[in-house]
């Protein structure tokens, strides 16, 4: 994946088709984790507090929805052009900025959903299927937030 041309806030990222299709599979599943509940404070149980993170609880599902269909958005068929040289998508620099938001919620989901791993690399042995793919799915995210920062993978 490597930017090709920024002009007027729209980016155009030209990829090969397998790339496309890792990217739009990746981002078409998302979330690939479960919504983990928030909470303002470990130590104050008063009913403000419950009330208060009730709320943020209430807006995080908001955010995660909104991304979802945000997500969907980012990556549908017409933004994938097929050239000469594989496939170039097109978005806007405020939609590159929403794309890494979701590609970043991906990367701390499988980290989260992994136990939060010292090393991003799946263990040699000991893995499970599970635990394989949360692996793939975090490097793959951090594959496509690289190219997308840098301009070039």
């Amino acid at each position: 994946m490597k930017l090709v041309k920024e002009a007027n806030a729209v980016c155009l990222y030209q990829m090969d088709p397998q790339e496309a299709a890792m990217l739009q599979g990746l981002v078409e599943n998302f979330p690939f984790t479960a919504m983990q509940e928030g909470e303002i404070s470990r130590t104050e149980a008063t009913p403000e507090a419950l009330e208060r993170d009730k709320l943020l609880n209430e807006s995080l599902v908001e955010y995660r929805e909104s991304l979802t269909t945000l997500a969907a958005h980012l990556v549908a068929p017409e933004r994938f052009k097929p050239q000469a040289k594989g496939v170039v998508m097109t978005i806007s620099a405020e939609e590159r900025e929403r794309l890494l938001q979701i590609l970043n919620d991906i990367r701390v989901g499988c980290w989260n959903a992994l136990g939060q791993p010292a090393s991003l690399e799946p263990p040699a042995s000991g893995a499970t299927d599970q635990e394989h793919k949360y692996f793939a799915l975090l490097n793959l995210a951090g594959y496509f937030e690289h190219s997308l920062l840098v301009g070039e993978s």
